[in-house]
């Protein structure tokens, strides 16, 4: 079935009805080179495209929606497709376009953010610390705010961050007598973000930031620093910073979706 462009609306009602019934004739209504865009999912071509929205996995948001809202956009059909409450994602909203009486292109985002993740006592996963140890090496340098002495927010990279045990961090800072030191003396609270934008990997670390001057410590972190950041304090000059974390969240990667791979911890009381 093919309707004239006028009725694109109808368009964007039929592809619902059939794909929440699960009809073979999904594929009628979608062109030949048609695309999907989603965050960091682009597919084009017929095949490809029906495979996404008629999936046993990838298609069950579209077979277990609501679809409603239905409105013109600019030149795209709006159209929301609504989960049932409780599921694991609100649902999406669909941007149609419409060419000869069937959808050329399919732009998708999320009602909204998905909800947090259930609460977990916090500790560095293993997949944690290769992420945060190798942040430098990948190109991935760890970004890290602070509030100065005037309560200005700052924001510094900092590649010698790496894990210090199962709830800490640890940084070499190369300027003892620096602004971050100062700052941290007297607001110890900092926070630190990994981001991989190829990978669509985002976790962010809170905790608080104190000096040590345990002689052991300071080797230690010193010789697992990143090579490029021994080698801008030879004489081994710097400060060693500790952050006992507080709270860890993020995910481990993007899909049409939503996050995949999230966390939400928090330190516990006695930790």
């Amino acid at each position: 079935m093919t309707l004239p462009d006028g009725d694109a609306v109808q368009v964007a009602r039929e592809l619902g009805q059939r794909l929440k019934a699960g009809d073979a004739a999904v594929a009628e209504l979608l062109s030949e080179d048609v695309t999907f865009h989603s965050l960091n999912i682009e597919i084009s071509g017929r095949e490809a495209v029906l495979r996404r929205l008629t999936d046993r996995t990838t298609g069950q948001v579209y077979r277990e929606a609501s679809w409603q809202d239905f409105r013109r956009n600019g030149d795209a059909v709006q159209v929301t497709a609504r989960m049932p409450a409780g599921a694991g994602q609100s649902g999406n909203i669909l941007l149609l376009q419409v060419r000869g009486g069937r959808i050329a292109g399919i732009r998708q985002q999320l009602v909204r953010p998905t909800p947090p993740a259930p609460e977990t006592p916090l500790r560095l996963t293993a997949e944690l610390v290769a992420l945060i140890d190798g942040a430098l090496g990948t190109g991935h340098p760890m970004l890290l705010s602070f509030v100065d002495e005037t309560g200005q927010p700052n924001l510094s990279f900092r590649g010698s961050t790496q894990a210090f045990g199962e709830d800490r961090l640890a940084i070499w800072v190369r300027n003892p007598e620096g602004q971050f030191v100062r700052s941290i003396a007297l607001n110890p609270k900092v926070a630190l973000i990994y981001r991989d934008q190829e990978r669509k990997i985002t976790f962010q670390f809170q905790g608080r930031a104190r000096v040590s001057a345990d002689a052991g410590d300071r080797q230690l972190v010193y010789r697992r620093a990143h090579q490029a950041e021994q080698d801008h304090d030879y004489a081994r000059l710097g400060a060693l910073v500790i952050v006992d974390l507080d709270r860890i969240e993020g995910y481990a990667g993007l899909t049409a979706e939503g996050p995949v791979g999230r966390i939400n911890m928090r330190r516990q009381p006695g930790q």
